[in-house]
């Protein structure tokens, strides 16, 4: 390991798993999920649940409805000893936000129950979303537009039948939503799912001979170009193309993998994306563009002349087009979306690693015990709420890594006088923007903690104290 300037945090690892979005009040993961309980038992559970809570049940506004919700919630999330009823509080808290118009509240009830018990993520969302459409009741626009991000996740899980359904929920909330573009944007984004699902059969034969001949072209190019250029995938998809039968692609491909870090080779991969764009239509042309703009971005504000012109002027090309289509807002890798699981907290490296339950500020888990699906680790200063996340997988929690000067050591063993435990720069000094450097070194008074925004791909931060794109 090259020697850093490190700064100490005392703070707290959570990993992110999962691809549905998951808001405040959804249980962590304690395990594996729960199997679904029998019917007979759930209607046995359902009468208790609603014998306790009569009065509240003969409630009838949506204000009370919302109210009972929210506390059946809370109830359903401290129940765990008995599955039954910990299945029903989460149903029903569902159906009463749905009644009450509560789209916030009716998703965050579904995603409890995709957490805890073994249900179809997305036929869960779905049936959140279409008991929200038969209700009416709530805000057109953010029905709409929480049933389009849906429809995006049912699209990256092939599940194109409940797409289908998805949008027509947004479809209809479209209609009565006053002062936008929505219906336009649900029209395209049908085309584009339609569009997906007619390529998906063929993708599939792809993958089968990809399994058979990993060193096939054709096949590679195939497949890249459905999980980029139409699934906007692109995390799975590069990697294809970079082995692909296209030599514009695939050098394109192979350049975007190497995560340049200097502003004119983000600008280069970039322009090689739009200029790609050209020779395609339709979503496909508007996912490379949004490839580009991600790689625009990256550049920050170290671009000067003509090259800084070009990606503010194709940037805002792409907001509009954006706006009038429906397109996802990005084309990099995909923010934060998922369930939260703290799997650190303390100001001791040593314990990394370890099975530690020495109360709130003395927490940690084997790595063994974390999800397989995770995809960020968020990085939080305990007593100032600054925080960075940065994408992660389970294989790399227990691993040495450096990017040129940017890595990720998972290690407690002690270096420097201290226990190196997180992510650094060695390339930038410590004060600078954007530098997040952590050296937990115990009785160290002089460290103290400091993060920022990234300046390269490898780090995002969203904005304010929240802890979700």
């Amino acid at each position: 390991m090259k020697r850093c300037s490190f700064i100490a945090l005392a703070f707290i690892f959570v990993v992110l798993s999962g691809l549905t979005a998951a808001p405040q009040g959804t249980p962590p993961v304690t395990g594996d999920r729960l199997p679904v309980p029998t019917d007979p038992v759930v209607a046995e559970a359902e009468k208790v649940v609603r014998n306790v809570f009569k009065a509240d049940f003969a409630k009838k506004k949506a204000a009370d409805q919302v109210d009972l919700a929210k506390k059946l919630l809370k109830f359903g999330d401290e129940t765990n000893d008995d599955p039954a009823a910990k299945f029903v509080l989460y149903r029903e808290a569902r159906n009463l936000a749905a009644r009450g118009g509560d789209v916030p509240l009716t998703m965050t009830a579904a995603d409890a129950t995709t957490k805890a018990f073994d249900v179809n993520p997305v036929e869960n969302k779905l049936a959140a979303l279409e008991a929200l459409g038969t209700a009416r009741t709530s805000p057109a626009r953010t029905l709409a537009e929480a049933a389009l991000a849906a429809a995006d996740e049912a699209v990256r899980a092939d599940a194109y039948p409940a797409a289908d359904r998805m949008l027509k929920v947004a479809a209809g909330a479209a209609s009565r939503a006053t002062g936008s573009n929505l219906a336009g944007v649900v029209a395209a984004r049908v085309k584009d799912v339609a569009a997906i699902g007619k390529v998906a059969e063929a993708a599939a034969a792809d993958r089968a001979a990809l399994k058979a001949n990993p060193n096939d072209s054709a096949a590679a190019g195939r497949l890249g170009k459905f999980l980029c250029l139409l699934k906007g995938d692109w995390d799975a998809g590069l990697p294809l193309l970079a082995n692909s039968d296209d030599a514009k692609l695939k050098e394109a491909a192979t350049r975007d993998l190497a995560s340049p870090d200097a502003s004119t080779s983000r600008a280069e991969v970039a322009n090689r994306w739009w200029d790609i764009g050209e020779t395609f239509d339709g979503a496909e042309r508007l996912e490379l563009r949004l490839r580009a703009c991600y790689w625009y971005k990256q550049c920050g504000s170290e671009l000067t002349g003509l090259d800084i012109v070009r990606a503010e002027k194709r940037q805002k090309e792409m907001a509009k087009a954006i706006e009038l289509r429906g397109s996802r807002p990005a084309s990099g890798p995909t923010g934060p979306t998922g369930s939260w699981k703290v799997i650190f907290r303390s100001d001791d490296a040593t314990i990394w690693n370890t099975d530690t339950k020495s109360g709130r500020d003395q927490f940690a888990i084997p790595l063994a015990k974390v999800p397989a699906d995770i995809r960020f680790l968020k990085l939080t200063e305990a007593t100032k709420k600054r925080f960075v996340i940065i994408e992660m997988t389970k294989d790399r929690l227990g691993q040495v890594s450096e990017q040129d000067g940017y890595g990720w050591n998972g290690t407690n063993q002690s270096v420097y006088e201290g226990h190196h435990l997180g992510i650094y720069d060695s390339m930038q000094p410590g004060t600078t923007p954007g530098t997040v450097a952590i050296h937990l070194a115990r009785g160290k008074g002089d460290y103290r903690g400091y993060g920022g925004l990234g300046t390269k791909p490898l780090l995002t931060a969203p904005g304010g104290r929240g802890t979700r794109k």
